[in-house]
């Protein structure tokens, strides 16, 4: 990072509250074994950051600030019909549903000028969003109003461009967790936008959001899976996997880590057990490209994959006790990648990376394909859920639903100003008065 500012800091100002996090901890630790304490740990310390391994600072590059506008209450209600979108140009902005009027936009302030594949998350009426540098922010999701802004490093400009990339905020009770390219974890009060605990990982690669269950929280980084208890950010154990870097995003429940590395495996791991690997399987072809097509639901364990260099991808479904296959399909379109990947009821689709036949429809319980014809043009967004019914994404000229029933699509000229961004596309929400 460059731009050092003089930080002045008033002790009586809420406005302006700085978080001291420590020095890096260099112990490098073995395949899979529990993560030590460091030195001076008491048992029972008041202290709600104790397990962290970076509590100096020991640059401005690593200084939180974090800055309340208003309070958020825990009672806060959804009081329109609105399509949220994160613009390509790192704007927020929200319009009508019906009307398509614009609401309220919003701007990161940090010189954050593309998404990248970050999302946002929204939760009572607040929206939770990252830059792709070191802006947090918490929004009423009404009106774009401010409850909160927490600060990574108070530059302006970093020298990585991509500080923040590929995090979907995930929130767990009081606590909202991010990643950052600083190679830390960070869990936030999400009612303050307060530091609640961190934790530095080994390497800088840490580019997938954490899963979390019960009080578990799993993140790889490079060839190694970390697990945390997610409240405190104790850590429970750290794995190795040798010279594989574990980048596709984690999965978990009540027994089992799952993770793979970025070429064709994919391993179980046990939680309670140091991490031992309770099953492994492998794809047929080297180099799956597995990366964020993941979803774990009801037992099964489903992965997007692709099956050679110029093949077209398949669609997996593994059982999560044992790793045995339930089915594999081989989609029946263009392109060798898939590049939306979700799961709704009863339903695996998405979209590859062709430019045409490229909408896929899968029935879960037997993996037969259903054939359909393609939308008029293909997303440029996620696809989300209007109602258990209908689900939406955009294109470049129309708001696009789905029936899931009739498998019939209809399309909504989109009269949006939002900035498309060819390598990824935009992130959108559909909120509904509560």
């Amino acid at each position: 990072m460059s731009g050092n500012k003089n930080v002045s800091m008033n002790l009586n100002n809420t406005k302006s509250k700085l978080l001291i996090l420590l020095v890096a901890f260099n112990a490098f630790v073995t395949f899979s074994q529990e993560i030590e304490m460091m030195d001076g740990y008491v048992e029972g310390d008041d202290d709600t950051n104790q397990y962290s391994n970076n509590k100096i600072a020991t640059s401005v590059d690593e200084i939180i600030l974090y800055d309340q506008y208003k309070t958020i209450w825990g009672n806060e209600k959804i009081t329109k019909d609105a399509l949220i979108i994160l613009s390509g140009n790192g704007e927020i902005l929200s319009y009508n549903l019906e009307t398509q009027e614009e609401n309220w936009k919003f701007q990161f302030t940090d010189s954050s000028y593309n998404k990248m594949r970050n999302s946002f998350n929204i939760e009572n009426a607040i929206l939770y969003a990252s830059s792709t540098q070191i802006e947090l922010v918490a929004l009423n999701v009404n009106d774009g109003s401010l409850y909160w802004k927490t600060e990574l490093g108070q530059q302006n400009e970093i020298t990585r461009r991509y500080w923040i990339n590929g995090q979907e905020l995930p929130i767990k009770k009081d606590l909202i967790y991010l990643a950052s390219g600083n190679k830390n974890l960070y869990a936030f009060n999400k009612l303050t936008g307060d530091l609640a605990w961190n934790y530095e990982l080994q390497f800088p690669y840490n580019n997938y959001t954490p899963a979390i269950h019960n009080d578990y929280l799993i993140i790889p980084n490079a060839p190694w899976v970390y697990c945390f208890e997610a409240s405190t950010g104790k850590p429970i154990w750290q794995r190795g996997f040798g010279n594989k870097p574990m980048y596709t995003t984690p999965q978990i429940d009540d027994k089992y880590a799952y993770v793979a590395d970025e070429n064709n495996i994919i391993y179980a791991l046990n939680l309670e057990n140091n991490a031992a690997i309770m099953w492994e399987y492998q794809t047929d072809y080297e180099y799956a490209d597995i990366d964020e097509k993941t979803i774990l639901e009801n037992g099964v364990y489903y992965f997007g994959t692709k099956t050679g260099r110029e093949d077209p991808p398949a669609v997996v479904a593994l059982n999560s006790k044992d790793g045995s296959l339930i089915w594999r399909t081989v989609l029946s379109n263009e392109g060798n990648e898939i590049k939306v990947f979700k799961k709704f009821t009863n339903y695996i689709l998405g979209f590859t990376d062709s430019e045409s036949k490229s909408f896929y429809l899968i029935e879960t319980e037997t993996g037969e394909q259903i054939m359909i014809a393609d939308p008029k043009e293909k997303a440029v967004s996620n696809i989300v859920k209007i109602d258990d019914e209908h689900l939406a994404f955009l294109t470049r000229n129309y708001l696009v639903t789905f029936n899931l029933n009739t498998k019939k699509f209809t399309y909504k000229e989109a009269q949006l100003d939002y900035k498309l961004d060819e390598s990824f596309g935009v992130h959108i929400e559909i909120i509904k008065t509560e």
